[in-house]
């Protein structure tokens, strides 16, 4: 896979369904994802948050596409009410979702994505919440240069980790 094979770009409405399925597959071992259920409290995770990061201003939202297949994507925001949401301060910048194909990992597109959004983000430091049984995810965001919050209460951390990122 070359360069030229590769493009990142804004989401449409089209591409819900694509990045809806990418999220349940990435998720299921660790939430439970109700593809069909229209009871929303019943849902962890439904097509009407995907759709949001699409159509809402108050996120940021891009996909990494390679071959014309989408091989991930990235959600997140610097909103206050959604800061707020997640006990970040307004220099903080919250990554809501990163999901990268089972087909695609291993092959940088997780590390695009956090690049892309260190560009066009205006904003001192990334914030992530992670489920602890998620290694693969926290290895991740390691090895990009997220640190470990400490100052988290304790009935978050028994099932979470909070990771940050100072950006240059």
């Amino acid at each position: 896979m070359n360069s030229s094979d590769i493009i990142i770009r804004i989401p449409n409405t089209s591409d819900l369904k694509n990045m809806y399925e990418i999220l349940a597959e990435s998720l299921s071992p660790f939430l439970r994802v109700n593809l069909d259920s229209e009871e929303k409290n019943h849902l962890i995770i439904d097509k009407g948050v995907v759709m949001d990061y699409i159509s809402n201003p108050a996120y940021l939202c891009r996909i990494v596409e390679i071959n014309s297949h989408i091989a991930g994507w990235i959600a997140g925001s610097s909103d206050p009410g959604v800061l707020s949401e997640h006990g970040c301060s307004g220099e903080e910048f919250y990554i809501e979702e990163i999901v990268v194909d089972s087909d695609f990992r291993g092959k940088g597109v997780g590390r695009n994505l956090i690049n892309i959004i260190v560009t066009l983000i205006l904003r001192k430091t990334m914030v992530v919440d992670t489920l602890l049984t998620n290694t693969g995810a926290i290895n991740f965001y390691l090895r990009m240069g997220f640190n470990k919050v400490m100052e988290i209460s304790p009935d978050f951390s028994k099932n979470w980790i909070r990771l940050s990122r100072e950006i240059s």
